[in-house]
């Protein structure tokens, strides 16, 4: 029995590679996503007047406004790009799943900004205003984040054990992301 290499190129289908600004993209949202998912979810596990809770707390919704002109600019390259020729059943259903990506995060964003509850200043330099002040809009608004985001996680999961299939079977889908 012949083994294969763990990474070798071999592409899957005829995909071509990203220009480098998707590349460059790509990374700094899994960064910021990867970051946001996990320090939220393991923050809310430490008492609600924890230090570092608060730090979390403070940083991730900044961090992730800073980040939402990229996501968009990322979002208008991938609606731009169109789909390949030539779609394989494969290939439709992995832009479908890219798609649910780019809609999740769209809504984590979107319900983030939304559910301020008080005015915030973006690392102490521009002043964001408090968008929504109905009590029940806010609690709603929090509660769709918060599912969202728990999707949001699940549907990144999927994603990065699809990309370790591909990897396992010999199939690189890595080598469009250099």
């Amino acid at each position: 029995m012949k083994s294969r290499p763990l990474f070798r190129h071999q592409p899957f289908g005829e995909a071509r590679p990203y220009p480098r600004n998707r590349v460059l993209l790509h990374w700094i949202s899994a960064v910021v996503i990867i970051w946001a998912t996990f320090s939220g979810f393991g923050v809310a596990l430490l008492p609600e007047h924890d230090a570092v809770r608060a730090w979390v707390e403070n940083l991730n919704p900044q961090l992730t406004t800073v980040f939402i002109p990229f996501f968009l600019w990322r979002l208008w390259l991938y609606l731009k790009a169109g789909p390949e020729e030539a779609q394989s059943t494969r290939q439709k259903i992995a832009r479908l799943a890219h798609l649910a990506l780019y809609l999740l995060i769209f809504g984590v964003l979107l319900t983030g900004v939304l559910m301020m509850s008080h005015p915030v200043t973006l690392f102490s330099l521009l002043p964001l205003p408090q968008l929504v002040y109905s009590v029940d809009a806010l609690a709603e608004l929090h509660t769709v984040h918060h599912i969202l985001c728990a999707a949001l996680g699940v549907a990144v999961a999927g994603h990065v054990l699809a990309v370790l299939q591909h990897q396992l079977a010999g199939h690189s889908v890595l080598y469009r992301m250099k």
